[in-house]
């Protein structure tokens, strides 16, 4: 039935269906909302070669005049009706551009506005980002002097608002979404040409975001290598070259991965630049204190072990033998630097250099006994294993040396473990 009936409004003269539809619409906006299946007949008519473009015009008008206030809230039906019904204009207007610029003049820089003023007012400007990004689809293809004349205006105010909404906490759950509207403003090159440097950091978001957004900023990237001199270009780049570069190589992956051969295109159009940035020193990403960055495994028979993180050992042995306290026991300072040296070359899986100057198993069992009170010994000895990260040992401990080192008794890690300090 409803197809029966947008083939009937198909046919009327189109001034005529304007008059109609211009009484009709609020009502039968509301009729929308709660039945769905309304919404086909304006599809249709917005894909009827006779009328498309005088109701096209009547429904901009009216969701541009008195339905852009139901956007503040994204959730409701009314929001998902409106953004739809745009999405069908926008998608009536890629098919035939010229016949829509007249209308689209009178109407997109006033959504930009209303769009840019409720960013930065409502609470949640779901909606309103959402209908940004369907204009700047819809115009992203079409060739509309006149009316992207007049959009230069407003390029720098909405690129302002987008990367402060970016870099602002309630960005986060829309950052795909300002990153895409940062990257498809409705401009020519030319007039983009003075806000480059600023559009070069949400770029590099998007070649490390999801498959969508990895593929607008591939897009984008190559159209500017293209289109651009390299002498403007590697200025408004250099702050983030070696994010840019980084962010292709991480795509040379590959077939079946999509993106491996257009990253692969990009390098080789940037030619030696994409080497240059090899001379600065890169940001690497580290823990500064990592969890049990060294541990220390004992093992009692029959095979009970015990964990001993090792870095607060590090950091005493460290203070013990840097610091110039004359009061200190060399043989301390000594011994905490033989600890560390066992420390280090564990971590780096030099095994064969700790016997190489003599530090065997046996030997490295004193390093974690000494001789300070030699009424702490007694006869009877336990066989403990200590594991490193890539090696291990078998120390022979004293029943009572076992106890306390297992114990954390501080006087007796200060002796045992050789890191004296002022306690």
């Amino acid at each position: 039935m409803l197809n029966l009936f947008s083939q009937i409004l198909a046919i009327m003269e189109p001034r005529d269906l304007m008059d109609m539809f211009s009484l009709c619409m609020p009502e039968l906006f509301e009729s929308m909302i709660n039945n769905n299946q309304l919404v086909q007949i304006f599809a249709a008519l917005l894909q009827a070669p006779k009328v498309y473009k005088p109701f096209a015009d009547v429904l901009i008008n009216l969701l541009v005049s008195s339905k852009l206030d139901v956007l503040k809230n994204p959730d409701s039906a009314a929001t998902k009706l409106v953004l739809h019904l745009f999405r069908c204009i926008f998608g009536a207007v890629t098919k035939t551009p010229s016949d829509f610029e007249r209308i689209l003049q009178h109407h997109v820089p006033v959504i930009m506005e209303v769009c840019m003023k409720n960013a930065t007012e409502v609470e949640k400007p779901l909606g309103y980002m959402q209908l940004l990004r369907t204009v700047f689809r819809g115009l992203a293809g079409c060739k509309y002097e006149l009316l992207l004349r007049d959009l230069i205006p407003m390029l720098l105010p909405c690129l302002n608002i987008l990367l402060t909404m970016l870099e602002g906490p309630a960005g986060e759950d829309m950052k795909d979404l300002l990153l895409e509207l940062c990257l498809t403003l409705p401009a020519r090159l030319s007039s983009l040409l003075p806000y480059l440097p600023r559009l070069m950091k949400p770029l590099v978001f998007c070649l490390r975001g999801s498959d969508e957004l990895v593929s607008l900023g591939l897009r984008t990237l190559e159209f500017w290598v293209d289109s651009l001199n390299p002498d403007f270009l590697e200025p408004s780049m250099a702050n983030v070259m070696s994010e840019v570069i980084l962010a292709l190589w991480s795509h040379l992956r590959p077939v079946p991965y999509p993106w491996g051969k257009k990253a692969l295109q990009i390098l080789g159009k940037l030619g030696g630049r994409n080497r240059r940035f090899l001379k600065e020193p890169l940001t690497l990403e580290c823990k500064d204190n990592p969890e049990h960055g060294l541990r220390l495994v004992l093992t009692f028979e029959p095979s009970t072990p015990f964990l001993v993180p090792l870095d607060k050992f590090i950091n005493l042995a460290v203070a013990a033998v840097i610091q110039r306290n004359h009061g200190m026991d060399i043989y301390y300072r000594k011994q905490a630097l033989k600890f560390l040296r066992v420390c280090l070359l564990s971590q780096l899986n030099l095994p064969g250099c700790v016997t190489d100057v003599g530090q065997t198993p046996r030997q490295l069992s004193t390093l974690l006994r000494s001789s300070v009170d030699s009424s702490w010994h007694r006869s009877e000895a336990v066989e403990i294993k200590v594991s490193f990260k890539h090696h291990s040992y078998n120390l022979n401990f004293s029943w009572l040396d076992s106890v306390l080192f297992l114990s954390h008794d501080r006087g007796y890690l200060c002796g045992r473990l050789s890191y004296l300090s002022t306690f």
